[in-house]
């Protein structure tokens, strides 16, 4: 079970002492852990260098940018962990979060012992409830009675664009460019991989595109406003809240039982092409996934399900 009733006061000192008598130094954590990442991009995977950036980005917002490495105490580490609860992060982004840290510091300081301060952290992976919805869903979600210029209904155009666009992840929906819409297709690369994806540009999608059009932005969608990346950067994190906040109430007036978030038009589309006989290799190339078995990861509930209705078949079989 996942529970913690940790103080957001946070101390910055502690093993500060201890890692002095070893020999380590503090420089401030923020600007050497970047610097590291930089020296790592182009030996690292690209989701590797992502979720290391993406942790920082967060961590620097908690503990602030000025922080110093020795500081990055149990405590310290115990508050980030209560904070980004009282933030709804999920256990698994957590997990992640909790993970790079630890892997910078033990490459910015590898004489230094680091795990006892991860005692009292989350770093393993939670099974994830059933995150597809099916099709006849996704046609109640579309036909929901909202305002037109309301938040809930921007939301939930999104949400059906990513559903529409092979299951195209938030982020790079929140990053796409129109210059990256041409001849009835969408080329993009994905932020998470690089992996490039070619999609083609349905009516459904076009009718989406064409309502959020505006002349004064490169971007397909009134997501992002900063010009600086950095800007960017932070505003993404703060858009992704509010819109997973929005679905999240959709959800709820849908009474679908369960929590709709940005992952479940991704998660939807791969289930319900893999219904529809769609051959797994397609899936994966659709997705944008590397390898196969990642797309299994999507599809491993419809998977139990196929082989259950199969034994059934042939079971039943014998019965006649």
């Amino acid at each position: 079970m996942f529970k913690f009733s940790i103080s957001l006061k946070f101390r910055l000192y502690g093993s500060d002492k201890q890692n002095k008598k070893k020999g380590c130094v503090s420089p401030q954590f923020i600007p050497s852990a970047t610097q590291l990442v930089q020296s790592l991009t182009g030996l690292r995977a690209k989701s590797t260098i992502n979720n290391y950036q993406t942790a920082l980005r967060v961590f620097g917002h908690y503990a602030g940018t000025e922080v110093v490495t020795s500081a990055v105490d149990a405590h310290l580490l115990e508050g980030f962990q209560q904070w980004l609860l009282e933030q709804h992060v999920s256990p698994n982004t957590i997990s992640c979060y909790m993970r790079s840290i630890r892997s910078l510091l033990y490459q910015m300081q590898p004489s230094c012992r680091h795990q006892d301060l991860f005692d009292n952290i989350y770093t393993g992976k939670m099974c994830t409830d059933k995150r597809s919805i099916a099709i006849d869903e996704i046609a109640r979600l579309r036909h929901i009675l909202l305002p037109p210029s309301s938040p809930l209904a921007f939301s939930r155009d999104i949400f059906l664009f990513s559903f529409y666009a092979l299951g195209m992840p938030f982020v790079d929906v929140a990053f796409l460019q129109k210059q990256q819409c041409k001849d009835g297709y969408i080329v993009y690369d994905r932020h998470k991989t690089g992996q490039r994806v070619r999609v083609r540009i349905e009516p459904l999608m076009q009718q989406i595109i064409d309502r959020y059009s505006r002349e004064d932005s490169i971007y397909v969608f009134p997501i992002l406003t900063a010009s600086d990346r950095d800007a960017r950067e932070k505003e993404y994190e703060s858009v992704r809240s509010r819109y997973n906040r929005h679905l999240r109430k959709l959800g709820e007036m849908m009474g679908l039982g369960r929590r709709l978030t940005s992952y479940v038009a991704r998660h939807s589309w791969a289930s319900i092409a893999y219904h529809a006989n769609v051959d797994l290799s397609v899936i994966s190339k659709a997705l944008g996934h590397t390898s196969p078995n990642t797309t299994l990861t999507y599809i491993r509930e419809i998977d139990d399900n196929r082989i259950d209705m199969a034994n059934k078949e042939l079971l039943d079989r014998l019965m006649l």
